[in-house]
């Protein structure tokens, strides 16, 4: 449920960026080009004969609910925090977070006349990682958005992340998070050009006490390149020598209640071994992410 509600609300993120590109920077035929790409064409004019208020607030809440609810996404009654109405409601966060900022934070835009040029919304990359021993690794993931700083005139990644809390702790893991990092480092690579500061805008998914939409600003250097390409290698490296030996697989259980919840693969990690090897023999792959289909469908 955490991730079919990430995945919905990234769609109400990039429906506001979209909409931005329209009305504020007067883009249509580039923002009808990027619908076309993220949600089909026909879905998103259908959004926007839905968007029928002559309000600015009020369209931009009528566009992104018939984003929602198009998406495929229904409640589950065995979770009353990711829920269609709380998702709304993080979306009439998002909008009042967005639009005063919006004549300061324009979307990148590759080339202004040719609507099928590259935009700061929702690309998907695919690179590969070349260390200095020849060892290559494949890193694939969507930058949600690629926005300038005019303060500042520099461009920088414009993150969104959905959480059921924002509290000190949420804020601080950013400061080392290696998402962040990977993420310059890929956009710097697509991009062409350095891109090595971003902005992360929390959005609390269940509204309530506290904040419910926080903005971080946060900048990484080579050193944090260097450290996060370090950590992905081992990573790897780690998979690839227990992947057919989970057995005798190291196992760090600080993680087992990671992300404030109980990992959903503890009844599989405290059977027996001949427990283990039969709910093995039971498990199918995973769908691919959001990203992967973006890569596969290229």
């Amino acid at each position: 449920m955490a991730l079919e509600a990430g995945s919905c609300m990234h769609e109400v993120f990039a429906a506001v960026r979209i909409w931005q590109l329209d009305h504020i920077q007067k883009l249509p035929k580039h923002a009808e080009a990027v619908a076309s790409r993220i949600f089909s064409l026909g879905r998103w004019k259908a959004a926007v004969r839905a968007a029928t208020a002559r309000n600015t607030r009020e369209q931009l809440m009528e566009l992104s609910f018939e984003i929602l609810h198009s998406s495929g996404f229904f409640d589950d009654e065995r979770d009353k925090i990711r829920t269609m109405s709380n998702m709304e409601i993080c979306s009439i966060c998002y909008i009042d977070e967005s639009l005063s900022k919006m004549e300061n934070w324009p979307i990148y835009v590759e080339d202004k006349k040719n609507p099928k040029s590259v935009v700061g919304i929702e690309q998907t990359f695919d690179v590969v990682l070349e260390f200095v021993d020849g060892k290559k690794l494949r890193y694939v993931g969507t930058i949600d958005g690629l926005v300038e700083n005019r303060t500042k005139g520099i461009l920088v990644l414009d993150e969104n992340k959905t959480a059921s809390r924002l509290d000190q702790a949420w804020r601080d893991s950013f400061l080392m998070a290696n998402q962040v990092s990977g993420y310059c480092a890929a956009s710097t690579s697509v991009f062409g050009f350095p891109v090595m500061e971003a902005r992360v805008t929390g959005l609390r998914i269940k509204s309530g006490a506290g904040e419910d939409v926080i903005p971080l600003d946060v900048r990484r250097d080579i050193n944090f390149v260097f450290s996060w390409a370090h950590w992905l290698r081992h990573t790897i490296e780690l998979y690839e020598k227990y992947e057919k030996d989970y057995e005798n697989a190291p196992r760090y259980t600080h993680s087992c209640n990671r992300y404030y919840r109980p990992c959903s693969l503890i009844p599989f990690c405290a059977d027996t071994p001949s427990g283990r090897a039969e709910q093995w023999e039971q498990m199918v792959p995973a769908d691919p992410s959001p990203s992967e289909r973006a890569v596969e469908s290229l």
